[in-house]
């Protein structure tokens, strides 16, 4: 264990400049708990070797000294409780190092007005993340970036449209917890995100203001796999009509008022957890479905016995290997 004197001391080493042997070491290379303990011993004056300036300059230089030191990915920002001025933002974000270094803002528990929601909506990246929680929201708010972060998350959501929903374009995660949505809203959506040519989003929850009916019309012409662990919740799996996608497996997790949509290559444990080994085969199963559709309206138009035999033969098979990867049908649904 070292010693305070001995910590004290590798602290001289380094920051003193009459220790001119300090450039011979590298901060870096010292292990993170003897790093951690030297800078707790340093005042913070001298951890930081700044005249003093304002508050956001010195937080700036804190940053930059502590990046020195540590790996850091990029810069999360918390506004909460008070509400910051249009003038203190613009303060705040004009400095280099807050402009360049920030990757996720949340904001809190303050009083919002459009001015204050505009400025941020003015930096939308979509390689950064929004947050706003536990505010309302201005409920006649518009703005053009509002669904264009990475990933965006609204607890209050009511000034949100079906119309802003659907523009929204190669992002990761949108969350829309509370808002004034139909059911009828909520199909639409879906069917849209279904036959959309353009990946839309790899994750995103919608409550709804009322209970969501899906079914019906939605599902008509899909070939859907169903999955129910969860009873009422039902998981569908669908495939996206467009062949240009990337994000191909399209999943809908339907609770009472709400619906989680996901989108990916195959079947995705991350996002999913560990789940049975069956649903791993999804994307298989589902293809196999699609190609026994194809078959089936295929064969209603042939008319020569020999080849409406070899038609049947298919069918029968990609009926087996269907069965084989655990899909049993209740009330002519496909389910897993």
């Amino acid at each position: 264990m070292l010693s305070t004197l001995a910590l004290k001391y590798c602290h001289q080493i380094l920051f003193d400049p009459k220790f001119l042997i300090r450039k011979e070491f590298k901060f870096k290379k010292l292990p993170i708990i003897v790093r951690m303990l030297i800078m707790q011993l340093m005042d913070p004056a001298e951890r930081l070797h700044y005249k003093k300036g304002t508050l956001i300059e010195n937080t700036a230089l804190a940053i930059n000294k502590m990046s020195s030191v540590f790996n850091m990915d990029g810069l999360e920002m918390l506004f909460t409780k008070v509400t910051s001025s249009l003038i203190r933002l613009k303060n705040i974000f004009s400095n280099d190092t807050f402009k360049s270094s920030w990757d996720k803002i949340t904001v809190h528990d303050i009083v919002l007005n459009s001015e204050i929601v505009n400025f941020f909506l003015n930096m939308a990246d979509r390689r950064k993340e929004f947050q706003i929680f536990d505010c309302d929201m201005p409920l006649d708010f518009k703005h053009e970036n509002a669904l264009k972060f990475g990933t965006t998350d609204y607890g209050d959501a009511r000034w949100v449209t079906l119309r802003d929903m659907l523009k929204i374009r190669g992002v990761e995660n949108v969350a829309l917890y509370r808002t004034t949505l139909t059911s009828n809203h909520v199909r639409h959506f879906i069917s849209h995100w279904i036959n959309c040519r353009n990946d839309m989003f790899e994750w995103m929850r919608i409550t709804a203001m009322e209970i969501i009916q899906l079914g019906g019309e939605l599902f008509n012409e899909l070939v859907v796999l169903e999955h129910h662990f969860n009873p009422p919740n039902i998981v569908y799996f669908t495939l996206a009509k467009s062949t240009s996608r990337v994000f191909k497996l399209l999943e809908i997790y339907h609770e009472v008022n709400s619906v989680i949509l996901s989108a990916s290559e195959s079947y995705d444990e991350r996002r999913n957890g560990n789940e049975e080994e069956m649903l791993k085969n999804v994307y298989e199963i589902l293809e196999l479905l699609e190609k026994e559709k194809t078959l089936e309206k295929e064969l209603e138009e042939i008319k020569d016995v020999a080849k409406r035999r070899v038609y049947r033969d298919q069918i029968q098979e990609l009926e087996r290997k269907i069965h084989e990867l655990g899909v049993v049908y209740r009330d002519g649904r496909a389910t897993i």
